[in-house]
């Protein structure tokens, strides 16, 4: 017995614009120590630009791995939307030419 596939393609569509919003703004994040960051000793600003050089790295591959995901959900999205309009097609009975079933 054939089991149905139930997909909200509007739902893998806003995943993935959801996705690309999110990528775009933590792309854009500052991730730089200025010579004014207020902190008070070479410590301590060594080891926030430790941290920054860290999340910089972080941040670059979790970047990609969203963007990853999003392309999958555009994707799958249009995927399934090229599978149900091939199903349709294919039941829909051709034209009938000239007047001949």
């Amino acid at each position: 017995m054939a089991q149905a596939i139930d997909i909200d393609l509007e739902r893998v569509r806003q995943v993935a614009v959801g996705l690309s919003l999110l990528h775009t703004r933590l792309g854009s994040t500052a991730s730089t120590l200025g010579p004014d960051s207020g902190l008070a000793t070479p410590r301590s600003v060594g080891a926030l630009r430790d941290f920054v050089d860290d999340w910089s790295v972080r941040r670059g591959r979790l970047l990609e791995s969203i963007e990853a995901v999003g392309t999958m959900a555009e994707r799958t999205a249009a995927a399934f939307t090229q599978v149900d309009d091939d199903l349709a097609a294919s039941m829909t009975p051709p034209a009938q030419v000239g007047g001949t079933p």
